[in-house]
C-alpha cells in the first residue's frame, strides 16, 4: 500500500483525490526514465505508478504531479497537452495545500515554492530541487553527481566507462571518454564515481 510512503497528514487528501479522479495508485519497481506515470483508461479506473525508491518528499511531489494528470484527464480527456497550461494550473493548485512546514523541511520548501511558479514536465529537470530532494535519500553511501565534480576530474559511469569533465555547456557538461577520445554530454545530476 502506498500510504506508508506518505506523510500521515497528507493521507486524507490523497485518498479523496484517488476516489474523485477514479484512479488506482500503485508503488512499482524503480524505473530509470521516470519517477511516476499516469496511465489513463477510458473504461474503468486509471492507474498511477510511483517508484518505490523515492523518499517521502519526492514521493509526495511525484504523486501530486500524477494526480494532477488524473484530474485533467477527468475534465478534458485527450483534448489538452499532458503538460500544458491546464495541467500546470491544476498541479499548482493541488500542491499549494502542501507548501508548508507540515509536509516539507525549509530547504525543500524554498526551492519547491520557486519550482511551482512554473512547474516543469518533470522535477528532475529542476537541478536545484532534485539535488535537495536527493540529499534526503536513505543511502548508505554518498551519491556523487557530475555537477559536484571539479573540472578536469576523471570519473567512471555505472557501466564502467571512464571520462574527464571538461566544461559546462548551457545546461549539461561536456566530458571526454578517456579510451576513445569521443565527447559526450552529461546531465548535471548524472550519478558518477570519481577515479
Amino acid at each position: 500500500m502506498y500510504l506508508k510512503y506518505l506523510n500521515r497528514k497528507a493521507e486524507s487528501q490523497i485518498l479523496k483525490w484517488e476516489k474523485d479522479f477514479c484512479v488506482t495508485i500503485e508503488v512499482s519497481r524503480p524505473c530509470k526514465t521516470r519517477l511516476g506515470v499516469f496511465i489513463p483508461k477510458n473504461n474503468g479506473k486509471s492507474l498511477i505508478k510511483i517508484n518505490q525508491d523515492l523518499n517521502q518528499y519526492s514521493f509526495l511531489i511525484t504523486l501530486v504531479h500524477e494526480l494532477a494528470h488524473a484530474s485533467i484527464w477527468t475534465k478534458f480527456g485527450r483534448r489538452v497537452k499532458p503538460h500544458g497550461d491546464e495541467w500546470k494550473k491544476e498541479f499548482q493548485k493541488m500542491m499549494l495545500r502542501f507548501l508548508n512546514p507540515e509536509y516539507f523541511p525549509d530547504d525543500i520548501l524554498k526551492v519547491l515554492s520557486r519550482h511551482m511558479i512554473n512547474p516543469m514536465a518533470t522535477t528532475v529537470r529542476d537541478v536545484k530541487l532534485t539535488e535537495i530532494l536527493m540529499s534526503y535519500n536513505d543511502n548508505d553511501q554518498e551519491v556523487i553527481t557530475i555537477n559536484s565534480l571539479e573540472y578536469g576530474v576523471c570519473f567512471k559511469t555505472s557501466d564502467g566507462r571512464e571520462f574527464r569533465k571538461i566544461k559546462k555547456m548551457r545546461k549539461n557538461y561536456k566530458c571526454i571518454e578517456l579510451k576513445s577520445g569521443k565527447i559526450y554530454r552529461f546531465y548535471p545530476l548524472a550519478v558518477v564515481f570519481p577515479l
